[in-house]
């Protein structure tokens, strides 16, 4: 049984009823869930194309992003357990993708960056998804509005959720991604001009 309790809430509008967010609750796990999977299987396929796996392009894309790291900010950022990035670590470094080093103030702390191969095949492996990614070509079909204003909704979500009225990590990574500061635009137009 539904029951009709409209109460304004901090942002303008009518709330909904218990069973209504019940129900919006389900209904933002299977979205981000299926999304999700959406987004990591089209990746994946791509990357094995590329020959990489998924954590490693991702590994990749965290180097490449923030420049050198620390073996827990690549935990961090990765959400990954230490122990997983260590055996990522010295994989991609016997493999040539990156290179380690001991910091010299502090012998315990491991810094990481991107090799110059590390960057090429990263960089084709994003040639590779430009050109075969059913979700980049999904979106070239969808309008643009209404995934803004989608966009926006889920930042809406996440603020009152969290509870901020102002600006927060999320708008302003938002806001943030629109002039994009790595390469791939660069790199999807490359693919285009073929």
């Amino acid at each position: 049984m539904m029951y009709d309790i409209s109460i304004q809430n901090n942002f303008g509008g009518v709330t909904m009823t218990r069973e209504e967010a019940v129900v919006c609750i389900h209904k933002l796990n299977y979205i981000y869930l299926s999304l999700n999977k959406c987004m990591i299987d089209d990746w994946e396929k791509i990357v094995q194309l590329g020959g990489l796996t998924y954590p490693q392009s991702k590994l990749l894309i965290i180097l490449r992003e923030n420049g050198e790291c620390t073996m827990s900010m690549i935990a961090e950022k990765g959400l990954w357990h230490m122990s997983t990035v260590t055996e990522l670590v010295n994989r991609m470094d016997k493999e040539g993708y990156v290179e380690k080093q001991i910091d010299q103030m502090d012998k315990r702390v491991v810094r990481v960056r991107i090799t110059q191969k590390g960057i090429d095949v990263l960089d084709s492996t994003k040639r590779l998804y430009y050109k075969n990614s059913d979700v980049f070509n999904a979106l070239l079909n969808m309008d643009k509005k209404d995934l803004d204003n989608s966009f926006d909704i889920i930042v809406k979500v996440c603020k009152n959720i969290k509870h901020v009225t102002g600006p927060c990590p999320l708008s302003d990574y938002m806001e943030k991604i629109e002039n994009p500061t790595c390469n791939c635009l660069e790199i999807m137009n490359s693919v285009y001009r073929e």
